[in-house]
């Protein structure tokens, strides 16, 4: 009886220790680093930033107007309008469906979108089609922007917002504020930290876009904001240096070339955490994409609205807004 009960006691002190050197040794959990997953995938489209089905990120209105008119339905887009509601019922592609941009990752989810078409994003000026053609890009989808959005499609008054682009570029009122100095930076910042609780890039996508859409939403701002004090904003040029130097840039802002600058370990390391980044280019809509990865990345980052368009249309000799000459009513439903 002793011996049972001596190796009952030997038998709870093993389970005692083993217990004990479990508990002092615990499996640490693995760290995910989100900021690296998505930027793995944000490198990659923002040094190609281009699409495989052709006519590049932002798809002009003749060339859809072939696609749409050619006979062969299989070949056409999935076309989504965030227009209002209103604006939508007044006229539109047709087969295009309407959606909010505060819905885009909803649609994705519950399959509204398909994965398996190319996907041309519509708005009023190309500017937060632009914004969704990033997000749907850097989750795996093909997508384009429809060049200047429905102001390239028609100038018909009945349909609504389609003189947006034409109100805009009359003035240049900042053109004269263009320099060619140079500005560089040096200083290396440290990098926003995600932390959505997901393990893999397009998780991580969907969660902080959600997160910016739950909060100030999209990231844009006129110029008129940025020239009332240039200096309270962390400015990207994202040009060709070439440009930056003529036709000039707003003082003070930073040349980003694209396709060579937004890599972690390309310029995107010197980008201010406690700063708005204000990125502009010729239309905004290029603009836009870039706004909609930093932001998903944690940046505080506003595309301006029509890029320099939008302030000195007339010192451009290229990438100008111009309204569209022949008639494609016919792929336009009411």
């Amino acid at each position: 009886m002793l011996k049972k009960v001596q190796l009952y006691v030997l038998s709870l002190l093993i389970i005692f220790v083993f217990s004990c050197s479990k508990d002092e040794n615990p499996v640490e959990p693995k760290t995910v680093d989100e900021f690296g997953l998505v930027t793995a995938v944000g490198d990659q489209y923002f040094t190609n930033y281009t699409t495989t089905t052709g006519g590049g990120i932002n798809l002009s209105i003749a060339d859809l107007f072939v696609n749409l008119t050619d006979g062969n339905a299989g070949n056409d887009p999935f076309i989504i309008d965030y227009r209002s509601g209103t604006d939508f019922a007044s006229g539109h592609i047709k087969g295009a469906v309407n959606i909010a941009i505060t819905d885009l990752v909803t649609k994705i989810d519950d399959g509204t979108i398909p994965n398996n078409k190319t996907i041309l994003n519509v708005c009023y000026t190309g500017q937060t089609a632009s914004y969704a053609t990033c997000v749907l890009a850097l989750l795996g989808y093909e997508a384009q922007n429809l060049l200047f959005g429905m102001c390239g499609v028609t100038t018909d008054t009945t349909i609504n917002g389609t003189a947006n682009w034409s109100n805009q570029i009359a003035e240049d009122e900042f053109a004269a504020n263009l320099t060619a100095t140079v500005t560089t930076v040096s200083t290396e910042k440290t990098f926003p930290v995600l932390a959505t609780g997901q393990s893999d890039a397009s998780s991580i996508i969907k969660e902080q876009f959600k997160t910016v859409m739950g909060g100030a939403g999209w990231g844009r701002i006129s110029a008129t904001d940025v020239f009332v004090d240039p200096n309270k904003y962390f400015i990207i040029n994202y040009w060709p240096q070439e440009e930056y130097i003529n036709p000039g840039h707003i003082p003070g802002s930073y040349c980003f070339p694209p396709k060579a600058s937004l890599g972690k370990e390309q310029m995107l390391k010197y980008l201010p955490t406690d700063k708005t980044i204000v990125i502009y280019c010729y239309t905004g809509q290029t603009s836009a994409q870039v706004a909609a990865y930093l932001q998903i990345l944690g940046y505080d980052a506003k595309s301006l609205l029509y890029g320099v368009n939008g302030f000195a249309y007339n010192m451009l000799t290229k990438s100008k807004y111009t309204a569209p000459v022949n008639d494609y009513s016919a792929i336009i439903e009411k």
